[in-house]
This record gives C-alpha cells, sequence and structure tokens, in this order.
C-alpha cells in the first residue's frame, strides 16, 4: 500500500506541476491528439490523487492499530 501512496502523490506532483505551467501560460497543453488539456482538469487530478494517498495513508494507520 505504501507503494501505491507514493506513485499518487508523484502523479500529483507532476500533475500539478503541469497545472501551473497551463495557468500561467494560459493556454491548454496539447497531450491528447487534437486536444488540450486545462488547469482546471490538471489540478482537480491532482486534487483526487491527493485525496488517494490520505486516504490510503489513514487506512493504513488504522490497520495498526
Amino acid at each position: 500500500m505504501k507503494a501505491i501512496v507514493n506513485i499518487s502523490l508523484v502523479v500529483a506532483a507532476i500533475s500539478l506541476v503541469l497545472g501551473i505551467v497551463s495557468r500561467l501560460t494560459l493556454t491548454p497543453l496539447p497531450l491528447a491528439p487534437g486536444r488540450g488539456i486545462e488547469a482546471q482538469a490538471f489540478l482537480a487530478f491532482t486534487n483526487t490523487c491527493l485525496l488517494i494517498a490520505i486516504t490510503l495513508t489513514v487506512l493504513g494507520i488504522a490497520k495498526k492499530k
């Protein structure tokens, strides 16, 4: 479970950086073919990844007790 938390945190950090870059340039990043992904989508995905990491960490703590 610790590996999933670490992966989630790394993906969240990458998504956060991409969201900040997209927000600063005021243009969607062209990661999908023919479409750009806007900053709001990156930041929402960052929130989801961080929520997963927090949930799994709390679940791990609860299992230890």
